[in-house]
């Protein structure tokens, strides 16, 4: 009768394995309650994180290489110069996250969530961030090769000194965004409808074919 018990109790109340392993490459912290924690300078290659909850954590100058975070939640976390290359943060959610100066190359954020992060001269490189909220991120100074915004809401997002390489915005929205002194010459699938909606200037750089909206530059 006891051991019944116990296996009953076990079956109710699962264990999620990994949550109490110590911090290291190839970890699995998946479904992970790990909010608030200072967490930086840690070797995550290779971990899991999927569908684990780093809210308000402190992940500052760590190595996420090759790690899954798919919907992890990162709202208001920090990876201030973290490098994500090769990671997949599929549908995860960073609310007011901060990953200035953080390296994304190769990183999965398809239909990914984070209204009014940082990402300020970060470098994100052959990157798939397409079908996603990214209403007021900020890219100032931000390096973007190879990133695909396909269908993404980028309205107010702020485009302020970055440079925008291969960058596709094919269907993305960008009501209010901002593209003052920025030269979109490189981008890819950007039209007129697209300018027409956003904020730009005298200075900003415009593709072949494209012209420089009445509405430039918006009021304040």
């Amino acid at each position: 009768m006891t051991v019944v018990c116990l296996l009953l109790w076990a079956a109710s109340n699962p264990v999620v394995a990994g949550c109490f392993d110590k911090r290291e490459a190839g970890m699995d912290w998946s479904g992970c309650q790990k909010t608030n924690k200072m967490l930086d300078e840690s070797n995550f290659s290779g971990s899991r994180f999927d569908d684990a909850n780093l809210a308000l954590s402190s992940l500052d100058d760590s190595n996420f290489k090759g790690a899954s975070l798919v919907k992890t939640d990162l709202t208001r976390a920090t990876a201030r110069r973290s490098r994500f290359e090769g990671a997949d943060l599929t549908k995860s959610v960073g609310y007011r996250a901060v990953f200035d100066e953080a390296i994304l190359e190769k990183t999965n954020l398809a239909k990914s969530e984070y209204f009014r992060a940082s990402f300020r001269d970060a470098r994100i490189t052959d990157t798939d961030w397409s079908r996603s909220e990214l209403g007021r991120v900020d890219f100032s100074a931000a390096q973007l090769n190879g990133v695909s915004f396909q269908y993404s809401n980028l309205s107010r997002v702020i485009f302020s000194e970055t440079k925008l390489e291969n960058v596709d915005f094919e269907g993305a929205y960008t009501y209010l965004t901002h593209v003052e002194k920025v030269d979109l010459r490189a981008v890819k699938n950007l039209s007129q409808l697209q300018l027409n909606l956003s904020c730009g200037d005298l200075q900003t750089r415009l593709p072949k074919g494209l012209w420089i909206p009445d509405t430039w530059p918006c009021e304040e």
